[in-house]
């Protein structure tokens, strides 16, 4: 449990970072569905790191949800 004064802090600190959130995007939408690979400011992006990008964008979309700031953000 948390006291009320901690909330802002959890946030903060379990809340995807907003460029990660950004990034993880780019290679989503490179790669729609996982295949292949693509490259992303010269670094090549596989199968192994869109699922991380989507385990990344899927959490973001959890945290936007109770979190307009965020959500404007990450972009969503």
């Amino acid at each position: 449990s948390l006291a009320p004064n901690q909330i802002a802090i959890a946030r903060r600190v379990f809340s995807p970072e907003v460029g990660e959130v950004l990034f993880a995007k780019r290679i989503l939408e490179a790669m729609p569905d996982g295949s292949g690979v693509a490259m992303i400011d010269g670094k090549m992006q596989d199968d192994a790191t869109w699922k991380q990008a989507k385990v990344i964008v899927d959490l973001a979309r959890l945290v936007a949800r109770k979190d307009p700031e965020l959500a404007a953000a990450y972009g969503f």
